[in-house]
């Protein structure tokens, strides 16, 4: 449903023990390792079938900086998964692979911190990154780093990390191979994994047939951002006289309104306080889905903060974000305007409307986007998984779980959902 889908290497690890790659050396003077956004959670997708857990992890941005006296060079990164403290499964990432993500990765995140007091830059590093800490000094481009330098590399723009075996993961260690000094050592940082069953009391956002797409296991564009690793989007689909799924009559209709959702209740998921709202972004502009275009929704978005439009609501369309005071925060993207029926400071029930579908900003045909986060920052927040009530696991059609924090398994999926 929504565009810039990324297809990523998932390293799948069958449970058996691996043994250590080498000889551990001391760790080399002045090499430190942590993770680029200060408030990075690192938060497993777990589930159980029969006698086997499934442990998905999106690895985290992490920064090697080199405060020693003598130059050194990343040859090779392992990725250990751990169940308590016995190894599980390793991934072995070599300097090809790394420069890579260093090369992707670094041009952009130098570009963004040059100049936060821009709205653009200091948007699109909380979405991409996270909440960064400012700083004047440069990431080096390459594996190599003289004294004072640091580089940024960008572990899940390649790889998720996904193992299958009889226990659950509970921590990962990142393992630095180096040369400095004229010496080969490792230098270990560990990543304890932070695992999360929504707290809240849930229903699902719409009611009746829907269809649920881009969920977290098919490692789609919303996984790659912070506070949507977890999130998904409702359409609906039906089968037309023709025999063939359609989220519209006709298929692939030039009118939002010919699309099944399109206008459709959304309903809060949980009682809470509305923190956020913006409905700013006309629908006239999107009523042609088939004109999507990034380039014509960039168009789209300058217009509107030119017009005065609060930047949030010009980026990422008409929206809602409940904060249901656990922790915990719900947010309802791509409304349709002047749907909204709630404001800031306003408390909400379970099941009350609060919106209509719609089809505004970054959508390319009407859907909602819904996902759970820990802040009501919608960029930077860490996506939480989330279950529903009325929308059990496991589910007729879908794998049967014996045990999940999230619902969503499969990356296509139809159902119906009572109305509470």
């Amino acid at each position: 449903m929504k565009a810039h889908l990324r297809i990523i290497a998932t390293v799948l690890c069958i449970g058996f023990v691996l043994p250590p790659l080498g000889v551990h050396g001391d760790s080399p003077s002045g090499i430190a390792v942590q993770m680029l956004a200060k408030n990075k959670k690192v938060i497993p997708l777990y589930y159980r079938y029969g006698q086997q857990w499934n442990t998905d992890v999106k690895l985290p941005v992490i920064v090697v900086a080199n405060s020693g006296h003598a130059a050194g060079r990343i040859r090779r990164i392992d990725v250990l998964g751990k169940s308590g403290s016995r190894e599980m499964c390793r991934l072995s990432i070599y300097e090809e692979d790394i420069q890579a993500m260093i090369a992707e990765t670094v041009p952009m995140l130098n570009q963004l911190l040059k100049d936060l007091t821009n709205k653009w830059n200091d948007y699109n590093l909380r979405k991409v990154f996270g909440l960064v800490p400012e700083s004047k000094d440069k990431f080096r481009e390459t594996t190599w780093l003289e004294r004072s330098e640091r580089t940024a590399i960008d572990l899940p723009s390649r790889f998720y990390f996904h193992y299958q075996g009889p226990a659950k993961l509970s921590k990962l260690v990142i393992q630095l191979w180096l040369e400095a000094g004229g010496k080969s050592r490792t230098q270990d940082f560990s990543v304890p994994l932070i695992p999360h069953t929504c707290k809240g009391d849930y229903i699902f956002p719409l009611a009746g047939n829907v269809t649920l797409e881009l969920m977290p296991f098919a490692n789609s564009g919303h996984r790659v951002l912070p506070s949507s690793e977890f999130a998904f989007d409702v359409s609906e689909h039906r089968r037309l006289g023709n025999g063939r799924m359609s989220s519209s009559e006709p298929r692939r209709s030039a009118h939002a309104a010919d699309y099944f959702i399109f206008r459709r209740d959304v309903l809060a998921v949980g009682d809470g306080v509305v923190a956020k709202t913006g409905n700013g972004w006309p629908d006239s502009w999107m009523e042609n889905p088939l004109k999507y275009s990034e380039d014509r929704i960039y168009d789209l978005t300058v217009k509107l903060l030119a017009d005065g439009v609060e930047f949030e609501n010009a980026y990422i369309g008409n929206y809602v974000i409940i904060d249901h005071r656990n922790g915990e925060y719900s947010a309802y993207v791509h409304l349709s305007q002047n749907t909204i029926r709630v404001k800031p400071g306003d408390k909400v029930k379970r099941g009350q409307v609060i919106a209509k579908v719609g089809n505004t900003a970054n959508s390319t045909e009407p859907h909602l986007h819904f996902q759970l986060m820990d802040s009501a920052d919608y960029p930077s927040a860490n996506g939480l998984p989330v279950m529903f009530k009325n929308v059990p696991a496991p589910l007729p059609g879908a794998l049967d779980m014996d045990e999940s924090n999230t619902l969503f398994v499969s990356s296509f999926l139809h159902i119906f959902v009572k109305n509470q």
